[in-house]
């Protein structure tokens, strides 16, 4: 009887906490489970292992900016004890910096796993694994297996708030200076076929859904018929990110609503012109068009969250006032805020050097929660105290409720988006717990800390998870 190897899997410390990554499973479906045993560690919920069971075909590392130094001493301490067993780290970083990771790992796979999939398993069984493998984003995702949810062993100690991940499309067509895609899944965007997404869906049946595209709306024809076939699949609803500019359209909208879409995040990033040139997000997002367009989606029931950039071109003290103005007045759902960030590796961060200055060159700082960089002309104290006092005022109960009123939304519908702000406030309440917009070191603090849902977390998500189900049942009846 043939026993197979084990293969264990590594997810490093991160903060944001709790969000099942797609990654994971993605990488177990490509391997006959006949073959190989795959045990996944989420260090963000448990202790690295103090022995291991074999034979063991390899070890593999998920590895962001924000892990680099925790990805360096797992290795050391891996090889120590494994001096045999090759040791391979992606994600992120490997995509960005594949030699300065070659220091540390045996093998990195730059972008995705699955185009080089069958090539380095060939390589694992003969023994002659290459230093680097770059999965390119030509692979027809139609090639790709169903993510494999049964590596993850306790998928309910992750937030359920945010939803099962759900992957559609790779790529995106538009070009924002500050965005990952064209590293991670660059030059080509392609779908998953109906046919696949069908298949794929039927795991997600009573569950709310993730879609995880970096851009769900390029096409409205993939968004309506992906929406038809998320109402056929029994999920109790989903959210999804796309270009504002997608909302446009009245087919568009009433897909999305009539098959259970809660919530579009839209990055429009800023309410001034001269911040979205900064990023080249001109093509793509009209500040004349944000309320006429996020009004109408809300009037199909859709409701809009946005990313607010922080250090952006231009930022001054009454930048805050005025994107908190228009947020709370347009009853935006929720707010992502993320430091302006240039990965090292990246043409772009060369480009920006000419435009602003970095704070910093340690890697681990580009991750969007540090302020590594800094246009010309932009005070870093008046972005931090700005942040603060953003964060204190958005997401404080009685703006959540006034922001609820503002999107004309049943009684139901502000219960359920009370009830998620409570859940994703929580992110940036810690910030300000730790202090780390003026103490960027306390960042370790939450970094380090093991992922345990508080008990008003834990309540909010229970009767979140009602209310969709609630509102599924509803919509079904009706």
């Amino acid at each position: 009887m043939l026993h197979p190897k084990h293969i264990y899997i590594f997810d490093l410390p991160t903060y944001p906490k709790g969000v099942v990554s797609l990654s994971i499973p993605a990488l177990a479906a490509c391997f006959d489970e006949a073959r190989y045993n795959i045990t996944f560690f989420d260090l963000n919920l448990v202790d690295v292992p103090n022995t291991f069971e074999g034979p063991i075909a390899f070890i593999g590392i998920k590895v962001s900016s924000q892990s680099f130094n925790y990805a360096i001493a797992l290795s050391k301490r891996l090889k120590l004890a494994l001096p045999n067993v090759p040791i391979m780290w992606g994600g992120e970083l490997p995509s960005l910096l594949p030699d300065e990771c070659l220091k540390h790992a045996d093998v990195v796979v730059q972008s995705m796993f699955e185009p080089v999939a069958d090539e380095f398993i060939a390589d694992l069984e003969n023994g002659t694994l290459k230093k680097i493998y770059t999965g390119s984003n030509a692979f027809a995702l139609a090639h790709n297996a169903a993510p494999n949810f049964d590596v993850i062993a306790d998928i309910d100690a992750y937030s359920s708030f945010m939803g099962l991940p759900l992957e559609t499309s790779r790529g995106c067509t538009e070009v924002c200076t500050f965005c990952m895609v064209h590293v991670m899944q660059k030059k080509h965007y392609n779908l998953k076929t109906q046919a696949q997404l069908r298949e794929e869906l039927k795991v997600y049946k009573g569950k709310f859904i993730n879609i995880i595209d970096y851009n769900f709306g390029v096409s409205a024809e993939h968004v309506i018929q992906t929406a038809q076939l998320i109402k056929e699949s029994g999920a109790t609803g989903y959210m999804a990110e796309t270009c504002i500019e997608m909302l446009d359209n009245d087919n568009v909208l009433a897909a999305l609503r009539d098959s259970g879409c809660t919530m579009i995040y839209c990055g429009l990033e800023a309410v001034d012109e001269q911040a979205l040139k900064s990023v080249h997000k001109m093509n793509t997002n009209h500040i004349e068009n944000y309320e006429r367009i996020i009004r109408k989606a809300q009037s199909y029931g859709v409701q809009i969250a946005s990313g607010f950039i922080l250090g952006i071109d231009g930022m001054k003290a009454d930048t805050f006032e005025n994107s908190l103005r228009f947020f709370e007045r347009m009853g935006i759902m929720y707010v992502k805020l993320t430091f302006i960030t240039y990965n090292p590796g990246t043409k772009v961060a060369k480009y920006m050097a000419k435009k602003g200055h970095y704070t910093t060159d340690d890697i681990t700082k580009y991750d969007g929660n540090h302020l590594s960089y800094l246009p010309h002309g932009v005070n870093s104290n008046v972005v931090t105290v700005g942040a603060d006092k953003f964060i204190r005022q958005f997401y404080s109960f009685p703006s959540i409720v006034k922001r609820s009123f503002n999107t004309r939304l049943s009684a139901m519908q502000r219960l359920e988006f009370i009830l998620f702000n409570v859940c994703y406030r929580q992110v940036y309440l810690d910030w300000l717990k730790q202090d780390i917009l003026n103490n960027s070191a306390n960042f370790r603090i939450l970094l380090e800390s093991k992922f345990i849902k508080s008990r008003v977390t834990v309540w909010a998500e229970n009767l979140l998870n009602w209310v969709r189900r609630k509102r599924y049942a509803n919509n079904i009846d009706g």
